[in-house]
């Protein structure tokens, strides 16, 4: 189960979720029972990952979560007996936005402010753990969104806004889209259709065309485009284990010996527990 602490509590992500503070009258339902099972629901995940040996596709799209009563209510999710606080596999309904890593609690929880959804983080997120192309840092004297304008706006217009500052620009044209994708989960990561600007509820538009043309309407179907990266993803995962492992970054040096693991692993389906296998096997584990 230690292998989830190289691929998600890398930088602190796990402090980052629990030092969100998050508004508790807006989103009363939420508590620290329930910031609790969102913690432990990372782990329990990624646990039938290397249980079951799935691929590491199932990060960005899963048909099944790993979930306790107290999230399955959160979700929305029927069919979850509730005499326990037990982890269970769960196969989702049809037609469910749940699935992989980027709709759980925890994830989308990081991704905000404890007020609103943050595309922008959310965005950044997709690309670092997912993708394996971590954004630039922002520059600095960059104001937050919120002092973008003097008036109410969305979420993807204040984005917008960012946008049109051309330092922002050349880094926010691909994060900020995949961001919108997620845009239907709000700060604590339910489903919601519109959000509330000013004294108005808008409909979220959550459809973007990422920077290579490809569209996309919704959560779902950004997440199919995002499987055709699937060789980043376990590019990232390799190297999260491996420096893991070794206690150490992963160097220039070691190129040749990742490139070789990540070749192992493609080979092999891109199966979890083969990359764990293949990492503890490699040269430079057994040579640290």
């Amino acid at each position: 189960m230690r292998c989830i602490s190289a691929f998600w509590r890398t930088e602190k992500r796990a402090s980052d979720f629990d030092a969100i503070t998050v508004d508790e009258i807006q989103y009363f339902r939420f508590n620290s029972g329930l910031r609790n099972s969102a913690r432990q629901e990372v782990r329990e995940f990624f646990g039938t990952l290397i249980k079951e040996n799935l691929p590491v596709s199932k990060l960005i799209d899963s048909d099944f979560v790993t979930i306790n009563p107290a999230l399955a209510i959160h979700y929305g999710i029927p069919g979850v007996e509730s005499s326990s606080d037990q982890f269970t596999k769960v196969t989702l309904p049809a037609g469910s936005p749940r699935g992989g890593l980027m709709t759980q609690l925890a994830f989308l929880a990081t991704g905000s402010n404890g007020e609103r959804s943050s595309p922008v983080i959310r965005g950044a997120l997709v690309m670092e753990k997912l993708l394996h192309d971590k954004p630039s840092p922002p520059p600095p004297n960059v104001p937050e969104l919120g002092s973008a304008s003097g008036k109410p706006k969305s979420n993807r217009e204040m984005v917008k806004l960012h946008q049109a500052q051309p330092v922002c620009a050349s880094c926010h044209k691909k994060m900020d889209v995949i961001g919108f994708g997620l845009e239907n989960f709000d700060a604590v990561g339910s489903w919601r259709k519109k959000e509330r600007v000013g004294g108005k509820r808008v409909r979220i538009d959550s459809a973007g065309v990422l920077p290579g043309g490809q569209t996309f309407e919704d959560v779902q179907t950004l997440k199919q485009l995002l499987l055709a990266a699937e060789h980043h993803l376990i590019r990232e995962l390799t190297e999260s284990v491996l420096s893991y492992g070794l206690g150490r970054t992963v160097e220039f040096s070691d190129t040749n010996e990742v490139d070789r693991l990540v070749s192992e692993v493609q080979k092999d389906g891109g199966r979890i527990r083969s990359l764990v296998r293949a990492v503890v096997l490699s040269k430079l584990f057994r040579q640290k």
